[in-house]
């Protein structure tokens, strides 16, 4: 084939193809096309450089493939950031069943109960607790997130009930380090909301260990209830001053604000949708 069929299957001039060649040829510093009267053949060079770019159309079209195949059926490594006892108790069991519905999917967990970056860290989700919320990422609410003042019978039979929230300070408190408002009890009661400043007997950041000492009669805890509701049932903690309720939390999935979402991402949101919106 010579330059003037070339272009016409390019839908180029032949001297608009002679010209882009020839800068070619300068850009790289050697000659592609041995040029006779009668014929066009590729030189040693140019026949090696040909390969090269044949392999690199190649993979160009097998990356093109495996992307347009991401959007048909979802795969590759989801990497999910997860408070660490929630994700434990609410979300680690319901896992293999999703695994099981998109089974070309792999997961990374990354239990932390403080936000983790979305974009730094590379997260494709992550389920977050609480209403408040910083970043260029999208948040979709997925259920409530109840949380009670809770005591063992051991500990209120020893040191007595409180009748009100004026009480507590009188009362060994086990407090959860990572909530927004530090030291401090937000409740309320109807229209009236107070603010109860608390000296812990023992603060943590993990929940799990609240809960362990509030069982063994250390004190009174606020705790979620999807923590605490086994011990509820079972009677190894009571709620105390019911009439009051802490304020308002949720539950929430965020993922990165993308033009396109990746199906691996949609598909994890749409599934906790399911199992855990109200």
């Amino acid at each position: 084939m010579n330059f003037s069929e070339a272009g016409q299957d390019l839908g180029l001039a032949p001297s608009t193809l002679s010209r882009r060649i020839a800068a070619l040829e300068m850009r790289l510093g050697c000659r592609l096309f041995q040029r006779t009267t009668r014929q066009v053949t590729l030189t040693e060079a140019g026949e090696q450089y040909l390969e090269r770019c044949r392999e690199i159309i190649e993979r160009a079209d097998e990356a093109d493939a495996a992307a347009m195949a991401d959007t048909v059926e979802p795969r590759g490594t989801l990497k999910i950031a997860l408070p660490n006892v929630y994700g434990q108790k609410r979300i680690a069991p319901l896992l293999p069943e999703f695994l099981a519905r998109h089974p070309r999917l792999s997961l990374q967990l990354l239990f932390d109960d403080n936000y983790a970056d979305l974009v730094d860290r590379r997260l494709d989700v992550a389920v977050r607790i609480g209403d408040r919320f910083t970043g260029d990422f999208v948040v979709r609410r997925l259920t409530a997130n109840p949380r009670y003042l809770c005591a063992a019978p051991s500990y209120l039979a020893r040191r007595g009930t409180p009748r009100d929230l004026a009480n507590l300070v009188e009362h060994d408190c086990l407090h959860f380090s990572p909530l927004v408002d530090g030291k401090r009890w937000r409740l309320s009661r109807g229209e009236e909301i107070r603010e109860v400043t608390v000296s812990p007997l023992i603060t943590a950041d993990n929940a799990e260990a609240l809960r362990i000492a509030a069982v063994e009669g250390c004190g009174i805890a606020l705790l979620a209830e999807f923590l605490v509701a086994d011990d509820l049932a079972a009677g190894h903690l009571v709620r105390v001053l019911e009439e009051w309720t802490v304020a308002e939390s949720h539950i929430h999935v965020a993922f990165p604000a993308t033009l396109h979402l990746p199906l691996k991402t949609r598909a994890f949101v749409d599934f906790l949708v399911e199992k855990l919106a109200d």
